[in-house]
């Protein structure tokens, strides 16, 4: 049953395969394929965390380098995650892929950075993690340079060199690991016992944070996310949803409570050090959210904000901290894909990408808008949403640290995301006439739906939170001794 791990990795890439070389007879066809592909490698998916539940070892030339999976907590919690919210990606990206152009080769491209993503949450170390994590850069990066146009070609040179930078540090710190531990899997609350927490331990453990936070956006890593706007909305989704700022988060949940673990971390003496960092994180993305004029980028420096959120969980090292942080990969995801899904709306249907160019677009577009100021409420942290929930966590978590700066920084940027969202909504719906008409402005259902629903996951998740909420404390538990 071993083998049955590698299913949902290497499915996608055959889809992949037969993607880019497979002429379908019409669009039917190619959509059946590619929606039909991506439920089916769901499936394949919950059957091995969930049912197969297998420990893989697939070859080892040293301690050090060993191609291992296995499923734990995080890999449901990650797989789960990312397999559903790609489906509603998919579903939505065809017809905005048809009017962008290049579809074959964004499927293409869109099929490998799943399979990726699935061999990123089922590594069982930090070997089999890094190769997967730089498979990812490979992967996106052309999703990043789709249009093609020079400033594309600009953001994705940016967004190679700060990835890759990244990676060098993380590989500096994983050897400063090895060379102290001699192992590299991912156990539940480190594999530190019995080391001594000396200065080379402390500098793995912050050169390997710094070096996972390129991709989580961390000040002063954060430049690539905004540049890299200029890719189609699908895209954008996946780099701040699903893909890409979500596995350096996961990278850092990784590192910090199954390879050093929260004892370990905190008797570092660095999380102040990481802390200033994060707030700056939260802080920063939030203040420079309010001047951004187009859509696009102002939801970018928004996510840089939220993502600090989570890094914030994280570094408090305890049980609700850490609930609050896992609470929000899951919320945030949800909230940002059905924003990004609703501005991509806006820009395929009437070509506006500014917040002064969609006064009154609320009355030719209810449903998508009213799903826009639904998921804004939400990510503002207003109750009876999913955001409130996790945002509540994060706050008891600053609480028992005694912590009470944190919990001031979480309230202050709670009214700068206010501050920076409800603009739009309130724009969209005042009074006021587009600067043309268009008939039948909603799009069309394929596009309409995943919104929609997604939507109603924001609400249902702020109202009946136990559906999940018991699953992360249960990590949570098992990783804070």
């Amino acid at each position: 049953m071993n083998f049955l791990a590698l299913v949902p990795i290497a499915f996608p890439m055959a889809l992949a395969v037969g993607m880019h070389f497979v002429e379908f007879k019409n669009e039917s066809y190619k959509r059946a394929y590619l929606l039909g592909g991506v439920f089916l490698n769901f499936i394949f998916a919950m059957m091995v965390i969930f049912v197969a539940n297998p420990e893989m070892h697939i070859f080892k030339i040293n301690d050090f380098m060993e191609i291992y999976f296995k499923v734990d907590g995080m890999s449901k919690l990650f797989i789960t995650m990312t397999s559903i919210l790609w489906i509603f990606t998919t579903a939505y990206s065809f017809d905005y892929m048809h009017h962008e152009g290049k579809e074959q080769k964004f499927f293409t491209y869109f099929l490998v950075t799943y399979g990726v993503i699935v061999g990123i949450s089922l590594a069982g170390n930090i070997f089999t993690f890094y190769i997967f994590y730089e498979f990812l850069t490979l992967s996106t990066f052309p999703l990043v340079i789709h249009t093609g146009t020079k400033e594309a070609l600009a953001s994705g040179k940016k967004y190679l060199i700060y990835s890759f930078s990244g990676a060098t540090l993380v590989l500096l710190g994983m050897i400063l690991l090895f060379s102290v531990t001699g192992t590299l899997d991912f156990v539940p609350g480190g594999i530190l016992e019995g080391v001594a927490i000396n200065n080379r331990v402390t500098a793995a453990y912050v050169i390997l944070f710094l070096g996972f936070s390129v991709k989580a956006a961390m000040v002063p890593f954060h430049s690539w996310l905004p540049a890299a706007m200029v890719a189609p909305t699908p895209v954008s989704s996946l780099l701040h949803a699903v893909a890409v700022v979500k596995s350096g988060i996961f990278a850092l949940i990784r590192i910090t409570f199954y390879l050093f673990g929260a004892e370990a971390v905190n008797a570092m003496h660095v999380r102040g050090y990481l802390s200033i960092l994060v707030a700056l994180t939260i802080l920063m993305g939030s203040f420079v959210a309010l001047h951004q004029e187009n859509l696009k980028k102002r939801l970018a420096y928004s996510t840089i904000s939220q993502l600090g959120y989570i890094m914030l969980g994280i570094l408090l090292l305890n049980e609700d901290g850490l609930t609050g942080a896992l609470l929000h990969l899951i919320n945030h995801a949800v909230i940002k894909i059905t924003l990004f899904f609703c501005v991509g709306i806006i820009m395929l249907r009437t070509g506006y990408k500014t917040i002064g160019e969609i006064r009154g677009i609320g009355k030719k577009m209810p449903i998508t808008m009213g799903c826009f100021s639904i998921a804004s409420i939400s990510l503002i942290g207003i109750p009876p949403t999913n955001g409130f929930v996790s945002k509540w966590f994060l706050a008891m978590g600053g609480l028992q640290e005694n912590r009470a700066i944190f919990v001031v920084i979480l309230l202050v940027s709670a009214i700068l995301t206010a501050a920076y969202l409800m603009p739009i909504v309130i724009t969209a719906f005042f009074p006021g006439e587009m600067g043309k008409e268009l008939e039948n402005s909603e799009p069309p259902l394929m596009m309409l739906i995943p919104v929609v629903v997604l939507t109603g996951i924001t609400v249902a998740f702020g109202l009946f939170p136990n559906f999940i909420l018991h699953f992360i404390q249960g990590i949570s538990r098992s990783l804070i001794g």
